[in-house]
């Protein structure tokens, strides 16, 4: 896929831009079909351990590209974009067959936002395939916030594309308030990508059908249930937070009884671009590099 230099990353930084064109160049997708669906993925690094990152809301396989190429020479490193299926069950059996393909049979889990929501199912439905799991910027939805979110869903499922693109155009802004100048210009510009260039309604509408399934069917996905690995566990949140409010937070850290908890003071949802720093020595002395 191109960079359109000239439009899209105008008024990003040049050598943020580059770092992106070359990671494409030489981090090419796979393709594995599972259940009938279609997986793009990549698949790089090195190492006798494997670490299985999922991104959030909006991301596709690339969109961790600086965790990827930062985290790559110590690991066999899997990022999927998500196809459209809207069942987490069959998401997770869809990431197993990757693995499988991969000839992995143990990964280290890192997720983000929605993609947290998949590591969380994915360790309770095969767990023997879990070692370590990372869960960043994530919550178990109350009663009330459910409600909210299942009729967020089924809106935009009505709506046209435009709509739902500009409804988290707007919101760009105000997730990466607290990063840098030139982070925030080259992640503003990295989401029109995603928005107008990676996504159509299909996909995207397919990533909120994914959460839509876990919301309307906890119990299916035992999302509840206490995880018991100690040690093994690390959950990253921010105290301001908007995305989870703080019984949502508690809610999921009650289920990994025994977890390692950093607790940021501040940061938001996205900590790892505005508490950058703090982030990943923390995340990178949880998974041992």
């Amino acid at each position: 896929m191109s960079i359109d230099t000239n439009e899209i990353y105008a008024q990003a930084p040049p050598a943020f831009v580059e770092q992106l064109r070359r990671f494409r160049e030489t981090h090419p997708y796979k393709r594995l079909t599972s259940g009938g669906a279609t997986w793009s993925y990549i698949a790089s690094g090195q190492g006798d351990e494997a670490l299985l990152i999922l991104g959030g809301g909006l991301s596709t396989g690339e969109s961790s590209f600086r965790t990827i190429t930062r985290l790559e020479p110590r690991f066999c490193v899997i990022s999927p974009s998500y196809p459209p299926i809207g069942r987490m069950g069959a998401i997770c059996a869809g990431l197993a067959a990757i693995l499988d393909a991969e000839g992995i049979t143990r990964a280290h889990v890192f997720g983000h936002s929605m993609g947290a929501a998949v590591a969380h199912v994915f360790a309770r439905l095969h767990p023997d395939r879990v070692g370590k799991l990372a869960l960043s910027g994530f919550g178990l939805y109350n009663r009330r916030s459910a409600r909210i979110a299942g009729l967020y869903f089924a809106l935009f499922d009505l709506l046209p594309y435009s709509f739902v693109r500009n409804f988290y155009g707007k919101r760009i802004d105000r997730l990466v308030a607290g990063a840098d100048a030139d982070e925030q210009a080259f992640m503003i510009a990295y989401f029109r990508d995603l928005l107008d260039v990676q996504h159509n309604k299909i996909s995207l509408i397919g990533q909120f059908k994914i959460l839509a399934d876990l919301v309307r069917n906890p119990q299916v996905y035992r999302a509840f249930e206490p995880f018991g690995k100690p040690g093994q566990v690390l959950i990253l949140q921010a105290e301001d937070d908007r995305g989870f409010k703080p019984d949502e937070q508690a809610a999921l850290r009650a289920t990994y009884p025994g977890a390692q908890v950093h607790m940021f003071a501040s940061g938001g949802h996205w900590a790892m671009l505005t508490r950058k720093q703090e982030y990943e020595t923390v995340l990178d002395a949880f998974l041992g590099v």
